[in-house]
């Protein structure tokens, strides 16, 4: 399964998002189609799976966050933004491809952070506009052409939430 998720990154990164079919990514993946339909119904579930994995990765950075700066908000949103963007940036045609055909990834992603906010406050307007704005700017940063204008997204990311968040706080 992962040989098979590891050909769609390879796909899009030499022929980009138009060239991902089942055919395309069985070659890739060198796997026969039978043995890819074996797991994957169709791309849809392909592009499922991908998603459950950004999850998983998503977590990861979360987790990573709140064990080195849980115990300031200010740091544990710059790290938080920080990884998130980062790794929202290093594939972002694959992070495009999956957001479009599996619609309810943002809002999952707004919850995960929805629930990792509640470890470091409990004012209901830094829960309600943090994860709402990092998901926006965050997912923005992938829509960045290139690896500098990614990192100038990142800082202008990091700077908004930060700023939501002192407003946050003053409020």
């Amino acid at each position: 399964m992962e040989a098979v998720l590891d050909a769609v990154v390879r796909v899009i990164r030499r022929e980009g998002v138009d060239a991902i079919t089942t055919n395309r990514i069985a070659e890739a993946a060198g796997v026969s189609i039978g043995s890819l339909y074996q797991y994957f119904p169709d791309k849809q579930a392909i592009f499922a799976a991908l998603h459950e994995r950004h999850v998983e990765d998503v977590h990861r950075v979360i987790e990573g966050a709140m064990a080195e700066h849980g115990t300031s908000l200010e740091a544990f949103t710059r790290a938080l933004v920080e990884g998130l963007a980062d790794l929202h940036a290093s594939e972002p045609e694959l992070h495009e491809l999956v957001t479009e055909h599996v619609p309810e990834g943002p809002l999952g992603f707004r919850r995960a952070l929805r629930k990792s906010f509640e470890r470091v406050t409990s004012s209901e307007r830094a829960l309600f506009v943090l994860p709402n704005v990092i998901e926006a700017v965050v997912h923005g940063v992938a829509q960045q052409p290139g690896p500098v204008e990614a990192r100038l997204a990142r800082d202008h990311a990091v700077e908004a939430a930060l700023t939501c968040l002192a407003s946050c706080e003053n409020a």
